[in-house]
């Protein structure tokens, strides 16, 4: 504090005169990806799962789904139901085909995503194609809040030339939701408050990440490596780091090499959570009861999706 400028001016209480301090996220712990097998044998690695760090939410479950044998991925994802959850599917390299219980058909290639809310349910198939470089991507899956779990189910396809992209530090920011500086993709989410980037940054820079207050804040690193703070937390490939929720700050750098990384940031629900398979809701009255309209052949409420 300069003393200075009181003594030129007394009509100011010190006692009254803040100092805006940029506050910095911490880090709280790293998860290790777990090698596993989805589907009908997809080979992934699970970044985090809501089972393991319920601080995670509002995220339940991220994979990132990377191979270039097919036996490691062509099985794909066959029918099955969800409801009660989002799901953000984001192609870096391949196809996957699409194909719900209301006839929607579709595919997604390298840099295009798709939005999908269950709502109160769907039955649907997801398809790797086969392709001579293989397969590599994520899906998300998001909660959605107790009043909004029976809702419509809605679909988005966005393709890659038309995420838009900002900067930070020479640092490419591709904006899967939110907004970064100004620009911004409308999260298709029926909860907005979500954000999902896409970030490459090149070596040896440090970045200031703006994020909101109170939200969750989740790094998950599939290629290089990143320090997290100003004691340079190494994060490695196939790590995530989960950052406190006190501060608008994420100080970050890259080391020799170029890093690439998903940020996720959103504001917690702060619900009771029941999860069994690909349904979650808020009790286990509510999982028993899906689970019984699945073989009551009760399960989908809406015989139609909305495509946004």
């Amino acid at each position: 504090m300069n003393l200075n400028i009181i003594e030129k001016n007394r009509n100011i209480n010190p006692l009254t005169i803040t100092i805006n301090m940029i506050v910095n996220r911490k880090l709280l712990r790293v998860i290790q990806a777990q090698s596993t097998s989805d589907g009908a044998g997809v080979k992934l690695n699970r970044a985090f799962s809501y089972y393991v760090e319920p601080l995670i939410d509002p995220f339940l479950m991220m994979d990132n789904f990377n191979s270039v044998d097919p036996e490691g991925y062509m099985a794909g994802f066959p029918w099955h139901p969800h409801r009660g959850i989002e799901t953000v599917t984001y192609i870096l390299k391949g196809e996957i085909q699409h194909e719900d219980s209301t006839g929607n058909t579709g595919k997604i290639s390298s840099g295009d995503t798709q939005w999908m809310s269950a709502g109160s349910g769907i039955i649907h198939q997801e398809m790797p194609q086969l392709n001579r470089d293989g397969i590599n991507g994520f899906q998300i899956w998001v909660n959605l809040p107790a009043d909004r779990k029976m809702s419509m189910p809605r679909y988005k396809d966005l393709k890659g030339h038309n995420i838009p992209e900002s900067y930070i530090e020479d640092a490419t920011f591709k904006i899967i939701t939110g907004s970064l500086n100004e620009e911004s993709n409308p999260a298709f989410s029926i909860r907005a408050e979500t954000a999902i980037f896409d970030v490459n940054v090149p070596s040896e820079r440090e970045l200031s990440i703006p994020v909101k207050s109170g939200y969750t804040s989740i790094i998950y690193v599939y290629e290089g490596s990143i320090y997290i703070g100003s004691e340079h937390q190494r994060i490695m490939k196939n790590s995530t780091a989960l950052l406190d929720r006190t501060g608008e700050n994420i100080f970050l750098s890259s080391g020799d090499s170029q890093a690439k990384f998903v940020l996720l940031t959103g504001k917690p629900l702060n619900e009771p959570v029941a999860w069994r398979g690909p349904i979650v809701m808020n009790s286990w009255n509510q999982i028993e009861s899906a689970y019984r309209e699945l073989n009551q052949g009760t399960f989908l409420k809406h015989r139609e999706v909305e495509q946004v």
